[in-house]
């Protein structure tokens, strides 16, 4: 009886191995690895592939629809384009041949943001993730120009761009950046030889302030800044891309200031007025500008003003103050 437990013991753990081995043989994730972060909400998986096996890719997350990306004939290598929710995510990847399920595997990507204090730091054990390192990139040169050229810096249509196959969905907003939306990537970006190419210079207003000099002008002139804009974090509040938001905003407005101040999301932190309610910052009209919602920036400019509040008019006369939006 031992002997022939010990020998079923032995066949299972064969057959489990050679489970393992022959899903191994249907794809492997090279990108990103194991236990990444990331701070974009757009994520490229790339993946090794057995097109003799596998004719499908399907990819599940918890926060969207599950997408299919066909496998051509012939293909060793795919690329899967998925966007991530604030935090943990964790990927489903399943390999399909003929609508039927060949193999299963997940991954755990998490995507990190300033802009929320739930989400600032990451995981212990998970370590930052760029692609473009010269050793990744050798895997995708099959398929892809990995060398930008001198008419790379001003393409005349986004399909010159060496970035624009991989990236195109950063351009698939409402609102988009003009530099982006022409393809001019180097506008802001260097590429460094023998180092992680395409990187940004920190702080951002290194790249921002030069071609918006003449808002820098203005903030300069104010006593105080926003503490985002004194330190030159323009894209904790900005999409350098694109966004469905005005001003290239991550979010609406309201929402996205009280991601800080999270202490002013009643509203009850102005003058409750004559009613005894909270003044309102969402669901009513700006009164100074036709057709847009009011928000926080209704009275408050969110990159420098002249009072301790960055209020838009002065509030030495709380009088004087409510009169220049309210006919009492």
């Amino acid at each position: 009886m031992k002997y022939f437990i010990f020998f079923y013991t032995v066949v299972t753990l064969l057959l489990l191995a050679d489970s393992d081995s022959r899903a191994d043989e249907t794809f492997t994730v090279q990108f990103p690895p194991a236990d990444s972060y990331v701070e974009n909400e757009l994520l490229n998986v790339v993946l090794k592939v057995n097109a003799q096996r596998l004719d499908t890719i399907r990819v599940i997350t918890l926060h969207k629809d599950p997408l299919e990306k066909d496998i051509p004939p012939g293909s060793s290598m795919t690329c899967v384009g998925i966007t991530l929710k604030k935090g943990m995510n964790t990927i489903q990847l399943i390999g399909m041949n003929r609508k039927e399920v060949v193999v299963k595997k997940e991954m755990n990507v998490f995507f990190r943001s300033d802009l929320f204090p739930p989400f600032r730091v990451p995981p212990t054990g998970f370590k930052r993730y760029y692609f473009h390192f010269i050793d990744n990139e050798k895997k995708c040169t099959s398929c892809h120009d990995m060398d930008p050229t001198l008419s790379s810096l001003r393409p005349k249509k986004p399909e010159d761009s060496p970035c624009h196959t991989c990236h195109s969905r950063k351009n698939s907003t409402t609102v988009t950046h003009h530099p982006a939306v022409q393809w001019n990537c180097f506008s802001c970006h260097e590429v460094l030889r023998g180092k992680r190419k395409y990187t940004t210079p920190k702080p951002d207003q290194t790249v921002c302030y030069p071609c918006h000099n003449y808002e820098v002008r203005d903030w300069k002139k104010k006593k105080l800044m926003h503490g985002p804009t004194a330190v030159g974090h323009c894209t904790l509040c900005h999409n350098p891309h694109g966004s469905d938001w005005p001003a290239l905003l991550k979010m609406q407005t309201t929402d996205l200031c009280i991601n800080c101040h999270n202490d002013k999301a009643s509203g009850v932190h102005v003058i409750a007025g004559f009613y005894g309610k909270g003044h309102p910052v969402r669901g009513v009209r700006d009164p100074f500008v036709q057709g847009k919602e009011f928000t926080c920036a209704g009275c408050h400019n969110p990159h420098a003003g002249d009072s301790q509040n960055l209020l838009h008019v002065e509030n030495t006369n709380m009088t004087t103050y409510c009169t220049s939006c309210h006919d009492i």
